[in-house]
C-alpha cells in the first residue's frame, strides 16, 4: 500500500469535490483514484470537453470558507 497522495493545504477531500463538480461521475472509479489529481484528471477528462489543466484547477483550487465568501460577496 503506498503512501497517500499528499495535497497542500486547504484542499477538501478530492472525490467529494469531482462528484460535487461532476455528479455523473462513476463513484466507484473516483474511489479506485485513491485522491490522486492525475487519475482523476485523465478520467474527468474523457467525460468533459474541459482540459485537463481547467479539470486539474478545479480540483486542487483551495477551499473557500464562509468568512472568505462573505468578504468577496458582502
Amino acid at each position: 500500500m503506498g503512501a497517500p497522495n499528499p495535497l497542500p493545504p486547504g484542499i477538501v477531500r478530492l472525490e467529494r469535490r469531482a462528484l460535487t463538480l461532476w455528479p455523473r461521475i462513476d463513484p466507484a472509479a473516483l474511489r479506485r483514484c485513491r485522491d490522486d489529481p492525475d487519475r482523476m484528471t485523465a478520467l474527468i477528462e474523457r467525460r468533459t470537453s474541459l482540459s485537463a489543466d481547467a479539470i486539474r484547477a478545479l480540483l486542487l483550487m483551495p477551499e473557500v470558507t464562509d468568512e472568505d465568501a462573505r468578504t468577496w460577496f458582502g
